[in-house]
């Protein structure tokens, strides 16, 4: 899969579950190496939701962590979904 810098930048505060490399097995998202890009919207105001700064295909990471500690290409990502928290009663 490819993702858009935006797209990272909320899978690194939501941090989903994917599939890698054709298993059934979830893996649960931890981290990547967004430092120096520009991840949020420009131009924002009350009325506009702003724009999505250039380069948003440009010098992403190729790997990212995952919360079992184990490095994985995010190309190789086929299935994403996010986490629910759940509560106990």
């Amino acid at each position: 899969m490819k993702f858009l810098l935006e797209q990272l930048s909320r899978m690194e505060y939501n941090k989903p579950f994917v599939q890698v490399d054709d298993t059934d097995d979830w893996i649960q998202w931890d981290s990547c190496d967004l430092k120096g890009l520009p991840t949020e919207r420009i131009g924002k105001t009350v009325n506009d939701m702003g724009k999505i700064p250039k380069g948003q295909w440009d010098n992403l990471p190729e790997k990212f962590i995952a919360t079992n500690g184990k490095e994985y290409n995010i190309k190789d990502i086929h299935s994403l979904k996010t986490f629910k928290y759940s509560t106990i009663k």
